[in-house]
């Protein structure tokens, strides 16, 4: 008998590793020792990324975008459930030329399933966005999207109350597609199939311990919409025995616009914060916009990511400025951050991708916090004097390290060493993020303020740490 429940128990046990085999209780979360950044496999981590597409599982060679950015030091990338157009496969397959969304796409959802794998094997964290904004309007909506009564078996226009012609731009909002939840128009015909798409997402995503949930992309929709997929997938996960995260991507530039505090001040709704249009403003706005959401969210803080960050100005479709992607990506983490990503440089997508900026950029970032203690820190500006108008920024672990980033070179800052005694002894490095270099380390002394000029132009960083206190 003992032999038999010995080898009863066993044989569950090897079920349950079988059904969770990529799960672990060091899943992607908050950091429990501050919850302003993620935690992934029982560390603290900063998040960091770029890629040549966003739909990335329908990217031809996606293994060697992961490749490229695990060997710069990237580990999170955008994965939208998207078709850009009919060259890419849908969700649900095709009965006699139209859809029926009864059946499903295996081709579409083997390659989500592969690009999860292969992310996870990495170590890469999906931020997953549920509903491809862009897919529902226009174009994309009128000639190819299964959801268009025209284009599928399973409703008419009339059952639906879907229009099957769409022409507008998706911040009108005004495709009834997005409002079919219970409190926006309860629209149950659409809704059903709506959930099954979402099913079939969670059923391959939930194996998974290194994924976050958008529920869309520059979305401009009612607040019930949002809301109600993040309780869902958050229901659906807990009944699968797992925890997960979600957010909304919402379409203002402007963090302080009425629509963001929906994802701002509603942490019971939304786990963490996306403010990737925020990446449209620049210098000196873009950093005092993440003051705002640092300030109002301080007494619950949560992680705020970045997955788009822009390289035009201001929407500008005339030429790309490598530039301004580097100085919005940099900023995100001198701005308390919990990911910064770079958008794609494909279509209009305004960003690089994982081009040589990018690359510099993220192995610029981790060899700076090679020597510099991140997690122990806060944003600090206020600790600069003489400072002018975008001129540098300030990460400080209380009395004991400062690291000021200066964006464009030039110039001259005080830093106050606040927290450690006087007399204190200091040492100075510079970082050059232009040519990944460090100079070699200065000693100096704080009386009562330490001068910072960078050592030429462009892009420095300046890691200051204590050294000994004079006297003690």
């Amino acid at each position: 008998m003992p032999t038999i429940r010995l080898g009863l128990l066993v044989a569950v046990l090897a079920l349950l590793l079988a059904s969770s085999v990529y799960l672990s209780a060091q899943g992607i979360r908050p950091w429990p020792e501050d919850s302003r950044y993620w935690e992934y496999e029982g560390r603290p981590v900063l998040l960091l990324g770029g890629t040549d597409d966003d739909d990335l599982f329908q990217y031809p060679d996606f293994e060697n975008q992961l490749d490229i950015l695990v060997a710069c030091g990237g580990n999170v990338i955008r994965n939208t459930m998207a078709s850009a157009d009919s060259t890419r496969p849908w969700a649900f397959a095709r009965v006699g030329g139209k859809y029926d969304l009864n059946l499903f796409n295996d081709e579409y959802w083997e390659r989500f399933a592969s690009l999860l794998e292969a992310a996870h094997s990495r170590g890469v964290i999906v931020q997953i966005e549920v509903w491809a904004t862009f897919n529902y309007y226009r174009d994309n909506w009128t000639a190819f999207n299964p959801f268009n009564p025209s284009l599928n078996v399973n409703y008419t226009v009339e059952q639906s109350g879907l229009d099957s012609l769409n022409v507008s731009h998706p911040v009108r909002a005004d495709n009834p597609f997005f409002r079919t939840p219970p409190g926006c128009d309860n629209n149950r015909v659409v809704l059903k199939w709506q959930q099954r798409f979402v099913d079939k997402i969670l059923s391959i995503s939930l194996r998974y311990d290194n994924i976050l949930y958008a529920m869309d992309n520059e979305t401009s929709v009612s607040e019930c919409w949002g809301a109600y997929w993040a309780g869902y997938i958050r229901d659906k996960a807990r009944q699968a025995g797992r925890r997960v995260y979600t957010t909304e991507m919402w379409d203002p530039w402007d963090l302080r616009h009425p629509w963001h505090l929906r994802t701002i001040d509603h942490p019971e709704t939304y786990d963490f914060i996306d403010i990737s249009q925020n990446n449209w403003q620049e210098g000196q706005r873009h950093q005092d916009a993440l003051a705002y959401v640092r300030e109002r969210i301080k007494d619950n803080p949560r992680p705020i990511n970045n997955t788009k960050v822009y390289s035009r100005r201001g929407g500008d479709d005339n030429w790309l400025d490598p530039r301004l992607g580097v100085d919005r990506f940099w900023g995100n983490v001198w701005g308390g951050c919990a990911s910064t990503r770079f958008h794609r440089p494909t279509g209009r997508g305004h960003g690089i991708g994982l081009d040589v900026n990018a690359r510099r950029s993220i192995r610029g970032i981790r060899q700076v916090l090679e020597r510099f203690d991140l997690f122990e820190s806060h944003v600090a500006d206020r600790l600069l004097r003489d400072r002018a108008e975008n001129e540098a920024y300030c990460l400080a672990v209380k009395g004991r390290q400062w690291a000021v980033m200066f964006p464009g070179g030039g110039g001259q800052v005080l830093l106050d060493p606040r927290g450690a005694a006087g007399g204190v002894r200091l040492e100075v490095l510079w970082f050059d993020a232009e040519y990944l270099h460090w100079k070699e380390p200065q000693v100096v002394s704080a009386s009562p303020y330490l001068p910072l000029a960078p050592p030429g132009l462009g892009r420095w960083v300046a890691v200051v740490n204590v050294i000994d206190i004079e006297g003690r």
